[in-house]
C-alpha cells in the first residue's frame, strides 16, 4: 500500500504485477473519479448525471438536513471528525476513517444509513433523526447521492493540532534522565584515607581542587554527628562515654544500628517526607480550620520508614491504597496523601477551586514523585522541560474522581469528608472493647456522683458556688477526704 501511494510522488520499481494494479488504482484516484464498481452501471461517480428533480430533492430536502445536523462535525467549516468530509459526492464514496460512507451497489448496506438508523455508530450523537428525516436521506441515498456541482462544497484543509515539545536525544542524555548506575570507584593518590568507597568520591574531588581531608573526627565528635543525623536527638553522657570505652571494630555500627531501630528515626526522617507533600493539620486561608485525623498520616509515614517499608510499596499505598488487595489499615490511611493541601471551604468560583485543588495534587505529585515541574504546563507548554500542555491535563485525569474534600451541604466538613478506617473484623473487636469501656465509664460516674453528692453536704455556701467550677472539684475533694 506504501509502495502505491508513492508512485504518485515519487518513482519506484514493482513486480509486474503490483505495477499493473498500481497504475489502474492511481490513475482513477487522480481523474477524481470513484472505481467502477461503486459506480452505479459502472457509471464513474464524477460522470453522473443528475435529473432537474434530483438537483431539487437535494437542495430542498437533503441538505437543510445535512447542514441542521451533520455540518458542524462533518462540514466545510468544521474538524472532519473522523476524517469524513459530507459537502461533496466524491468525500462521500470515499469517506474517512471507517471507510466509504455511502456503497451505491447496495445502498441498504451503506454506512451513512446504518449511522442514522443507529445500527454501527450512533450519528447524531446528540439523538437518532426522526424517521422521516431518515427516510429522506435512504432515499437520497438510493438515488446515487446526487448532488448538483453548484451545491457542492470544498473540503476544508486538514487541521493539525499544534504539536507539543519533541523529546530529543539530548533531552534524555540530561542528567536527571538517565538511569541510574552504578559509577566506578575513583582511584585516589591517599587510599589510605578513605574508609569507604564514599570517602573515595569525596577523597578524589579534594584531590583535583588541591584540598586535602578533614583530620578524622574524635569519638565524642562521631558518636554526636551521628545522633543528630539520625535520630535528631543528642545523646546521653553515658551513651558516649560507653561508645568511648568500646573498642571492638564494630563499635560505630552497633551505634548506627541502635539509631536505625529506634522509633526517633522515623519521626526524624519522616518530617521530610511530610514537608514535601505539603503535610498540615489545618487547611489554611483565613479561617484554617482542622484537618481532622490528619495525624494518622503522619504516623503512617513514621511507621513506614521505622518499619523500613520498601518505598515503591510507600508510593503505592499514598497513590492508590484504597485500590489494593488485601486492604489494611495502612494502606487505607496512605490515601489521606490527597487531602493534605490548602482548602478553600467557601471559593466563589466552585469550578475553579476544583481545579485548583487538582493542580495541587499534580503539582505535589510530579515534584515529589517525579522530579518534574507538570504543574508549569497547566497553562501552556512547559518552558523548559519537554511536556506539553496537554500532558498536564492527561495527568490531571488521573485525579479528576478524586472527592478530595466534603462538599458544602447539611453534612459537616467533618460528616463529609471523613470516612470508616477499620477493616470488618478490626471493626467488631474495636466495638467489643469500646462496649467494655462504656460499661466501665458509666460505673466510674455513679461513683463520682455519689462521691460528689456526699461532699456537698460538708461544703460551705462559697465552697458550694466554687464547687460548680470543675477544676476546683478535685482540691475541695482533698480537704474533706
Amino acid at each position: 500500500m506504501t509502495a502505491c501511494v508513492l508512485a504518485t510522488v515519487l518513482p519506484c520499481r514493482l513486480p509486474a504485477d503490483d505495477a499493473a494494479t498500481t497504475s489502474t488504482a492511481t490513475s482513477s484516484t487522480a481523474t477524481g473519479e470513484t472505481p467502477a464498481e461503486n459506480s452505479p452501471a459502472g457509471t464513474p461517480a464524477a460522470a453522473q448525471q443528475i435529473t432537474a428533480e434530483q438537483a431539487e430533492f437535494y437542495r430542498t430536502r437533503v441538505a437543510p438536513l445535512l447542514v441542521q445536523h451533520c455540518f458542524s462535525c462533518h462540514g466545510p467549516k468544521s474538524g472532519l471528525k473522523g476524517g469524513l468530509f459530507l459537502g461533496s459526492r466524491q468525500d462521500i464514496l470515499t469517506g474517512g476513517e471507517s471507510g466509504a460512507a455511502v456503497n451505491l451497489q447496495q445502498p441498504g448496506d451503506s454506512l451513512l444509513l446504518k449511522a442514522i438508523n443507529h445500527q454501527s455508530l450512533e450519528m447524531p450523537p446528540k439523538g437518532k433523526l426522526p424517521d422521516e428525516q431518515i427516510a429522506i436521506l435512504t432515499r437520497w441515498v438510493e438515488q446515487g447521492i446526487p448532488i448538483p456541482a453548484a451545491a457542492e462544497t470544498k473540503r476544508p484543509a486538514a487541521h493539525r493540532a499544534p504539536r507539543g515539545p519533541e523529546v530529543t536525544d539530548e533531552d534524555r542524555s540530561f542528567w536527571s534522565f538517565r538511569p541510574v548506575a552504578n559509577p566506578p570507584v575513583p582511584a585516589v593518590r591517599q587510599p589510605e584515607k578513605a574508609t569507604s568507597p564514599i570517602d573515595r568520591f569525596i577523597l578524589a574531588r579534594l584531590e583535583a581542587a588541591g584540598l586535602e581531608l578533614n583530620p578524622p573526627a574524635s569519638r565524642q565528635q562521631l558518636i554526636r554527628r551521628a545522633y543528630y543525623d539520625l535520630i535528631g536527638l543528642p545523646p546521653t553522657v553515658e551513651e558516649v562515654d560507653a561508645f568511648v570505652a568500646d573498642e571492638s571494630p564494630d563499635a560505630f555500627e552497633k551505634v548506627v544500628d541502635q539509631l536505625l531501630d529506634s522509633p526517633h528515626y522515623g519521626e526524624k526522617w519522616g518530617r521530610h517526607w511530610l514537608d514535601l507533600v505539603r503535610f498540615a493539620e489545618s487547611n489554611s486561608y483565613e479561617r484554617d480550620g482542622s484537618k481532622p485525623y490528619a495525624w494518622r498520616f503522619r504516623d503512617y509515614v513514621i511507621r513506614s520508614l521505622n518499619e523500613d517499608k520498601p518505598y515503591t510499596q510507600f508510593l503505592r499505598e499514598q497513590l492508590a491504597g484504597d485500590e489494593l488487595e488485601p486492604k489494611t489499615v495502612d494502606s487505607l490511611t496512605a490515601t489521606g496523601y490527597y487531602r493534605l493541601g490548602v482548602w478553600d471551604d467557601e471559593p466563589v468560583d466552585p469550578q475553579q477551586a476544583l481545579y485548583d485543588d487538582l493542580d495541587d495534587i499534580v503539582a505535589t505529585t510530579s515534584q515529589v514523585f517525579l522530579g518534574l515541574t507538570l504543574n508549569c504546563a497547566r497553562c501552556h507548554d512547559h518552558k523548559i522541560d519537554p511536556i506539553p500542555q496537554k500532558d498536564y491535563y492527561r495527568f490531571v485525569a488521573f485525579f479528576n474522581g478524586i472527592r478530595r474534600y466534603g462538599v458544602r451541604s447539611h453534612e459537616s466538613v467533618e460528616e463529609a469528608s471523613v470516612g470508616p478506617l477499620a477493616l470488618d473484623m478490626a471493626t467488631e473487636d474495636r466495638d467489643t472493647r469500646n462496649r467494655e469501656l462504656e460499661r466501665e465509664l458509666t460505673s466510674l460516674n455513679r461513683k463520682i456522683s455519689e462521691i460528689e453528692r456526699k461532699l456537698q453536704t460538708l461544703l460551705t455556701p462559697p465552697e458550694k458556688e466554687d464547687f460548680k467550677a470543675a477544676e476546683v472539684r478535685l482540691d475541695l475533694a482533698r480537704k474533706y477526704s
